[in-house]
């Protein structure tokens, strides 16, 4: 997922917005839906909070209430994320889930590294499906030889 960690332009939407001038925060609430490039983020509410006072540099996202991230044929889910921009993680809370096509990785806590296109995943569970190879006998060894 590489959602606020490029240069794109994210569009957010909502049922409402307000701007905290001393904290240095946006709160969008209601059917948010950001979408930065190919990402999409949607959630019942998203907090963006900032370095600066002049809403300049991002310091992180954070989303709570029915938190979905995808982007292709990949997506997680969860209550909790925080997107840090300073640490470049996204990190997921409340049983989150993540997919990338049939497969699934379940657990307490997901954490994806944007940087390295890592993630390491706490109370893991996950449900693999076997990709098959479209060419006959690919991925077959030869058979050893007996006596």
């Amino acid at each position: 997922m590489q959602f606020g960690n490029n240069k794109s332009p994210i569009d957010i939407k909502s049922e409402s917005m307000s701007l905290d001038y001393q904290n240095h925060s946006v709160l969008w609430v209601g059917n948010v839906h950001a979408t930065q490039a190919d990402a999409q983020l949607t959630s019942d509410q998203l907090r963006v909070n900032y370095l600066d006072k002049d809403f300049k540099q991002m310091k992180d996202m954070v989303a709570d209430g029915n938190v979905r991230l995808s982007q292709g044929t990949r997506w997680a889910t969860g209550k909790h994320g925080v997107m840090d921009q300073t640490k470049h993680t996204v990190v997921l809370t409340g049983s989150p889930v993540a997919h990338d096509g049939n497969d699934q990785i379940t657990g307490c806590k997901i954490t994806v590294y944007l940087n390295t296109s890592q993630s390491v995943v706490d109370c893991a569970h996950a449900v693999l499906f076997p990709h098959s190879d479209a060419s006959p006998g690919a991925g077959a060894t030869p058979a050893a030889a007996t006596d």
